[in-house]
């Protein structure tokens, strides 16, 4: 591990530590966060969320509680400026984090939204796991489509999130299924969310968020024995024209670029997919 200097010290945040972060964070210049749903510090008491002082003074931050169990990712690494020294405070925080996830066996995610960190990111060998493309909707809403008889579309209430997580858990790989805590966050930030269930029964779902001038498809999940029978199709179609009836045309969604299935479904929908993209890396704790 890299040694650090002798006026520096590196430790895990704790709660009397929030103020002196949430300050830290406002100020810094060097900033990655992950795009999820929850407060940085909702994450300090979930180790490793370490803390880099140099004279007393907070320098750097790097949080990557495990979320859901196995799956790490880096949620935030937040440096005071850009400097020389970026390269060795990144390791001085990442080397103990890894060291903390190896004990249970975590593998260690992390999105990249720009140069620097893509190069740090690689300097520290994680390798690339996959990219993420951004896909516009194209303002003609789709034609409807038959489902089962027996599927039932509805609003999302807040007594699903238990079987909404556990579609989310069988639908994604490990890397992409969101916790029970981090769902319920999404719900609660979301502008629109809705189920697909046979006899009462939680099939599928969608959660969206929006502003005043666009929306955003964060969540589609339909359950593997479900699917090819126009439910995700018709959760989206549905969504499409909510958003529309209240004057949102601006319409977007992510996925993977070697997402096929979903790339085609959202095809059909009337998305196009655009030139910007984002990779993924990953790294074995």
């Amino acid at each position: 591990m890299l040694q650090a200097p002798s006026n520096t010290e590196i430790r895990q945040a704790v709660s009397q530590d929030i103020t002196a972060i949430t300050d830290f964070v406002d100020k810094a210049s060097l900033t990655h966060r992950h795009l999820d749903w929850r407060p940085l510090v909702e994450w300090v008491s979930q180790p490793p969320f370490l803390l880099r002082f140099a004279n007393q003074q907070l320098t750097a931050l790097l949080s990557c509680a495990p979320d859901p169990e196995g799956v790490a990712w880096i949620h935030a690494f937040i440096m005071d400026h850009w400097s020389n020294q970026v390269n060795a405070v990144w390791h001085s925080l990442l080397e103990p984090a890894l060291i903390e996830l190896a004990v249970t066996r975590c593998q260690v995610f992390s999105l990249s939204l720009s140069d620097w960190y893509t190069r740090l990111l690689r300097s520290s060998g994680f390798t690339p796991f996959e990219n993420i493309v951004i896909l516009h909707w194209g303002r003609e809403l789709p034609p409807v489509k038959n489902m089962p008889p027996e599927v039932l579309i509805r609003p999302m209430e807040p007594a699903d999130l238990n079987q909404v997580a556990e579609v989310d858990r069988q639908t994604f790989e490990a890397a992409w299924v969101i916790s029970r805590a981090s769902l319920e966050r999404a719900y609660l930030q979301s502008a629109h969310a809705s189920v697909a269930e046979v006899n009462e029964q939680i099939i599928g779902y969608e959660l969206s968020t929006a502003s005043s001038l666009s929306s955003h498809l964060a969540r589609l999940a339909v359950l593997p024995e479900f699917r090819h029978l126009n439910i995700g199709y018709s959760l989206v179609a549905q969504l499409l024209e909510y958003f529309t009836q209240r004057g949102i045309w601006q319409i977007t969604v992510n996925t993977q670029d070697n997402n096929q299935a979903s790339l085609s479904l959202y095809k059909k929908l009337g998305f196009f997919q655009t030139s910007e993209s984002f990779p993924v890396f990953t790294k074995s704790g």
